[in-house]
């Protein structure tokens, strides 16, 4: 397997944060619940646990103000920074988040796509990127950012829709796809015009989905439910949309289990009104 400079850097620097225990990971396998229109994929990590949870901060002190150098990868625009994420479910896990403090809430800006597409291109096919715009969106963090990681080795209900096939999903998304020259001006200008179509100003809960070929925004209702275990909350982000869930604690397996996932996913979405998708 060829990787890119990037990966390669990444992973290194994943491997000896890990072994120093500055970054938090384990190792764990997939569990995989069938469900229809798409089955879902879970994942357990205790040491998830120790993770930072503060998406209502309204400090406005940026989040990401003192990055130790060792877990910094690169910049990518005059404003955007690379690192590696310290709480991790995947090897490896990074952020790229904004130099200055702008909110988790606010939506997406062109060069918030240019440090984008040029993080993708750099790392290649297996990569994606998620946003979580706001609490309601799955956010932990109030500083704007990006979370960066590979892609499942199963295809995603997404994938399937980009291949051609009819995936009812049953929350309202939009998708547009990518061409290989797409630069961040015109994923910028598509985002806004999902987002118009789909009602989303600037403060509204939403997911934004970044791979090579293809682009997906999702609107969000919430990000937690209760459930009926007391103290395993059901939650999730971008990455949960897809079927990869990542969990903290086995009661939170069991919780999700006894809601039913997908009954989970519809209600952290909006139910579609009109036919899902774009060309």
């Amino acid at each position: 397997m060829v990787r890119s400079e990037l990966e390669a850097r990444a992973l290194a620097q994943f491997d000896s944060l890990v072994e120093k225990g500055e970054l938090f990971w384990e190792p764990s396998k997939e569990i995989k619940v069938e469900q229809q229109p798409f089955d879902v994929y879970f994942r357990i990590s205790a040491t998830t646990q120790q993770k930072p949870y503060n998406p209502n901060d309204t400090s406005r002190r940026p989040g990401f103000l003192d990055d130790d150098p060792e877990f910094t990868l690169c910049h990518v625009t005059p404003n955007h920074k690379l690192i590696m994420n310290k709480f991790c479910w995947l090897r490896p896990q990074m952020i790229l988040h904004t130099l200055d403090f702008q909110s988790q809430t606010d939506m997406l800006a062109r060069d918030d796509f240019e440090a984008a597409i040029s993080v993708v291109k750099q790392l290649g096919e297996r990569y994606m990127l998620i946003f979580n715009g706001g609490p309601d969106a799955g956010s932990s963090v109030a500083h704007k950012h990006l979370q960066v990681f590979q892609r499942p080795e199963w295809k995603t209900a997404i994938d399937r829709v980009v291949e051609g096939e009819e995936v009812d999903l049953p929350f309202t998304y939009r998708l547009y796809r990518l061409t290989e020259s797409c630069q961040g001006d015109k994923l910028y200008e598509e985002y806004r015009a999902m987002c118009d179509e789909l009602g989303i100003v600037n403060g509204c809960p939403h997911n934004l989905l970044l791979v090579r070929e293809s682009m997906v925004v999702i609107p969000r209702s919430c990000a937690t439910i209760k459930g009926d275990i007391d103290g395993a909350l059901i939650q999730g982000g971008a990455n949960a949309m897809l079927g990869m869930l990542w969990l903290k604690t086995p009661q939170q397996l069991e919780n999700w289990k006894s809601y039913g996932p997908i009954k989970a996913l519809t209600d952290f979405g909006v139910v579609p009104k009109t036919q899902n998708g774009r060309a």
